[in-house]
């Protein structure tokens, strides 16, 4: 799978995806994402390049990420340090490609990418609901951080990994 950042014309692709995700999701009775993708803030990402893309050999979208540094103030607080953070939203693999390790793969791009750019840490939060994804990430390494009831949102499971150590530059003189 080749990363790279998502222009206009991978839109549809996205929106394809996340899609096809609802459609899975609601199918295993699980309430994640029931409504229509968000066109303006998806496209209002790709313009800020905050939206990822990974394609296959034959240049087909089989994976998206969006990743900023937006600590969401319902779940992360002054005590997380938000800032030594990257967060991730909306990480969705065709399902044709499900199994085959993409999602950790995207998410072993996005902890270099982020130690690279000085974070220490990879964070999101998910449905409490779902409670498979919550297996899945402490399956692959994540923390489970806490937990947050916030009545008005259906997410508040939050979980962090932390990104690789930044090799260190020698010194020239």
């Amino acid at each position: 799978m080749i990363v790279c950042s998502a222009g206009p014309d991978d839109l549809d692709a996205v929106l394809d995806l996340f899609r096809e995700a609802t459609a899975w999701l609601a199918s295993k009775g699980v309430d994640q994402w029931q409504w229509e993708p968000r066109v303006e803030q998806v496209r209002g990402d790709i313009e800020h390049g905050n939206v990822f893309v990974g394609e296959d050999d034959t240049g087909r979208v089989i994976a998206t990420v969006t990743v900023d540094t937006f600590a969401d103030p319902d779940f992360w607080c002054p005590e997380d340090v938000p800032g030594s953070a990257l967060y991730i939203h909306r990480m969705i693999v065709s399902r044709d490609h499900a199994g085959e390790g993409i999602g950790e793969e995207l998410t072993r791009w996005i902890e270099q990418f982020a130690g690279a750019l000085g974070y220490d840490y990879v964070r999101l939060d998910c449905y409490r609901s779902n409670t498979g994804l919550h297996r899945y990430y402490k399956a692959h390494g994540w923390s489970h951080v806490r937990t947050v009831d916030a009545p008005w949102r259906p997410s508040g499971s939050l979980f962090q990994r932390p990104t690789p150590s930044r090799p260190l530059v020698p010194f020239e003189q």
